[in-house]
């Protein structure tokens, strides 16, 4: 199985009903950026402006997998914070690492995805240990050095970015991190839910809205 079938396969295994994904390798062949979307990289280096192609592409199959309507001739430009920007009604999240990228798709807007891999070779911020205290980890779950708190701060970001327009950091989420599950108080109120795992040499984080709003006194959802 190729690396982006692994990853496609583990993201399949953890994604709650209600959402799907597409994943595709970064070095495969780009369909032609829509003119808005092209005008959002017209100054990036080749290898930038292929990445962005590559995205676009994996956020129309997950939204297509998700029976959403999103007409061809729909751009999905990017904000200034190179967010994806979507038509009301969906809802959809996106991630590369140097070799694949994936994107979450929602056939449920309250869901509010988020996802975000990292090569387990990543290199991390040196002061992050200080950064994570906020996140709890629980009996035998492996942080990977840090980079499971750095990918699940990411996803949650992500979730609650398109309704909250607010950056997140540590200190703004209370999190217990379990062995495959997460859960997260955001200061804000919301409460969100979170599944990871390890494959094709990445680390897989999907976050998203909690059906429930539990203290986040325990890894569950």
């Amino acid at each position: 199985m190729s690396a982006a079938g692994e990853l496609a396969a583990l993201a399949r295994a953890l994604l709650p009903p209600g959402l799907v994904c597409a994943v595709l390798p970064l070095a495969g062949p780009a369909r032609p950026l829509l003119p808005a979307e092209a005008a959002c990289v017209a100054n990036a280096i080749p290898r930038r402006r292929h990445e962005f192609a590559i995205g676009r592409m994996a956020l129309r199959q997950a939204i297509a997998a998700a029976g959403l309507a999103l007409p061809e001739a729909t751009p999905i430009p990017a904000a200034a914070d190179r967010a994806p920007v979507l038509p009301d009604g969906i809802r959809a999240s996106l991630s590369h690492s140097r070799a694949l990228c994936i994107a979450v798709a929602s056939r449920d807007t309250r869901l509010a995805p988020g996802v975000d891999i990292e090569m387990l070779d990543a290199d991390l911020p040196r002061d992050l240990s200080a950064q994570m205290r906020p996140f709890r980890l629980g009996p035998g779950v492996d942080g990977h050095g840090g980079l499971l708190p750095f990918s699940m701060k990411e996803a949650i970001y992500k979730s609650q970015y398109p309704e909250t327009g607010r950056f997140l950091d540590f200190p703004q989420a209370a999190v217990v991190l379990g062995p495959g599950r997460m859960r997260a108080r955001l200061a804000c109120g919301a409460f969100l839910s979170g599944r990871w795992g390890v494959a094709a040499g990445h680390l897989l984080v999907i976050s998203f809205r909690a059906r429930t709003d539990p203290p986040a006194s325990g890894p569950s959802g």
